[in-house]
């Protein structure tokens, strides 16, 4: 019997927490914004534009909460990076074929599949510009 209650427990736990989370993720996907960072990890100021990317969205849970941000390092010997961003190495010219970005850094910033706006990227802060122009 006390397997039932717990498992009881469990269940009324999830749906309380599904509830709860729901107007949440509705309100994320209602904005959708996405930027694509296109960069190169073998230069140096490159490498520190995306700690200091990485940083502004850990340290500012709104901007996290608006913005989705994808970094594309096309360096194939890029190293492991661990953070708030979403890191993605490509190898195979699969997202610079799709996106052609300008010269690196590069920015496309997204709402849903559609493209808003486009720019080199010079300051981390210049990151908002996809959720001020998007």
């Amino acid at each position: 019997m006390k397997y039932l209650i717990d498992s009881w427990g469990s269940e009324i736990i999830a749906i309380s927490m599904i509830a709860m989370a729901g107007p949440v993720a509705y309100a994320q996907s209602a904005s959708d914004m996405n930027a694509v960072l296109f960069v190169d990890s073998a230069l140096i100021q490159q490498q520190t534009l995306i700690t200091e990317i990485n940083e502004a969205l850990y340290y500012s849970p709104t901007l996290q909460s608006q913005l989705h941000v994808q970094v594309i390092d096309i360096n194939p010997d890029g190293h492991v990076f661990n953070g708030a961003l979403d890191y993605s190495y490509d190898k195979s010219g699969e997202w610079v074929a799709k996106y052609r970005p300008g010269k690196l850094p590069y920015l496309v910033c997204l709402r849903g599949d559609k493209t808003t706006f486009r720019q080199e990227l010079y300051q981390a802060s210049e990151i908002r510009e996809c959720v001020t122009k998007g």
